[in-house]
């Protein structure tokens, strides 16, 4: 079962990557120099929805883990088991939730997008240009933010290889769909295919194979009643802080070189963190496969199978993040006489960039192996970081170039972020073990 996890995992991940080199080559053949930048900012201010989000997604994966320890899953989507019906409530709950993050995501994004994106049009791009696509990028991406919960609880319950053909098969037909829409002049339009392509992927999934879950969201539950405010909230917080803090020191480079510089720039570093990030994700496989086997062996006490699961796997992601990092430095290396050279960073603050997402993996990794004790304590460092990084990144942006943006994010998260993790990693481990033990 877990060889076949992985195996969907690391599949889903390497189309990602190899999807998007493709996408690369793409834009580099449909669109200048300018609208690349436009595309990515509005890529990266879309991700927004992470911050309303605010690792919900981490949480429900996590506690739904730990239910399932007494619970099994039948045909459809129902569930068996002494938390079955605590699971129904705290679901339902979940649905719920995530309906009013995505309402307040959609107005908050359609506010910040306009300001942003108007700061440019007047110069570059009328406001017709991207007005519409990004009223519908934020309308289909807060849409799919609703199908987040019912892959959480069912990744959580141990359907991870379902959940991740299903996440196979969203980034195959979005990406396709990208290609078709920027191949036929779409340009902004082609941002919103990813998500389109999830809704759809995931309505049809829930449809076909879990559809009880559709009908548990408004189940009134009568005497079991989950306690989102005991259960969730003193872990979710914690978990979102830290979601918010990664996306400063991760995402919002590319909007403040759009707003503080040009969009070539912007497109520049937009490209070059696609290229950094996507290495991260196909190594974070080897984590994201362990992460209900982590919060199960947290649940039964043993400590030597946490152990063995994850330092073998932790290793194994970063000889892969290692490995593609060398071949991406080589493959800049190659193209830095062509027409190609101009859509990225030059070959240092590339290579900086890959430094400042290699620690970033790390620090994400030892985040996800705490997680399975439900505690977050790295979120201080994080937020750290992005206190930082964030100003760090205005000012360097508005007063040098994106080599000092870059050796900005790398000096924070290499120096501060990474040292600081790796020592709360260590100590709170040995803490929470003897604690539960004494429990």
């Amino acid at each position: 079962m877990l060889k076949s996890s992985l195996s969907l995992i690391v599949l889903q991940r390497v189309w990602q990557g190899l999807a998007g080199v493709f996408t690369l080559l793409v834009i580099g053949l449909t669109l200048s120099e300018e609208q690349q930048g436009w595309y990515y900012t509005f890529l990266s201010l879309s991700a927004l929805y992470s911050l309303f989000e605010m690792g919900l997604t981490t949480a429900l994966i996590q506690v739904t883990a730990h239910m399932f320890v007494k619970m099994h899953w039948l045909p459809q989507g129902r569930v068996a088991g002494e938390s079955s019906e605590l699971f129904k409530s705290f679901f339902s709950k979940s649905v719920k939730v995530y309906l009013l993050l995505a309402i307040v995501f959609l107005l908050v994004s359609l506010i910040v997008g306009f300001y942003i994106f108007s700061h440019k049009s007047s110069l570059t791009f009328k406001t017709s240009a991207w007005i519409l696509p990004w009223l519908f990028l934020v309308m289909i991406t807060a849409l799919n933010m609703v199908t987040l919960p019912f892959l959480a609880v069912v990744e959580g319950g141990g359907g991870i290889a379902e959940v991740y053909k299903v996440k196979l098969l969203q980034g195959v037909l979005g990406a396709i769909a990208t290609w078709v829409v920027l191949s036929l002049g779409g340009w902004l339009w082609a941002t919103m295919m990813m998500p389109l392509f999830g809704i759809l992927t995931s309505i049809y999934w829930l449809v076909k194979k879990r559809i009880f879950l559709l009908k548990v969201i408004n189940l009134n539950r009568r005497g079991v009643c989950f306690n989102w405010s005991n259960e969730i909230l003193p872990f979710q917080w914690r978990v979102g802080l830290n979601w918010i803090s990664v996306f400063v020191m991760s995402q919002l480079a590319t909007p403040i070189l759009f707003y503080y510089q040009t969009p070539v720039i912007a497109g520049q570093i937009g490209l070059s963190l696609t290229i950094a990030h996507m290495l991260g994700i196909v190594a974070q496989s080897w984590i994201a496969r362990r992460l209900p086997a982590l919060s199960q062996a947290v649940a039964r006490k043993e400590w030597e199978i946490l152990d063995l699961l994850f330092i073998r796997d932790f290793k194994s992601s970063l000889f892969v993040f290692v490995l593609g990092a060398v071949i991406a430095i080589a493959m800049h290396y190659g193209v830095s006489n062509t027409e190609y050279s101009s859509r990225m960073l030059p070959f240092w603050p590339f290579v900086g960039l890959l430094g400042f997402v290699f620690f970033y993996h790390i620090n994400g990794a030892f985040a996800s192996q705490l997680r399975s004790f439900k505690r977050e304590p790295l979120v201080w460092v994080s937020l750290i970081g992005a206190v930082i990084i964030l100003p760090g990144v205005i000012y360097t942006a508005k007063k040098f170039s994106v080599n000092e943006v870059v050796l900005v994010m790398l000096s924070a998260e290499a120096l501060i972020v990474f040292p600081l993790s790796f020592l709360l990693w260590r100590k709170y481990n040995k803490k929470w073990r003897l604690a539960t033990e004494k429990s």
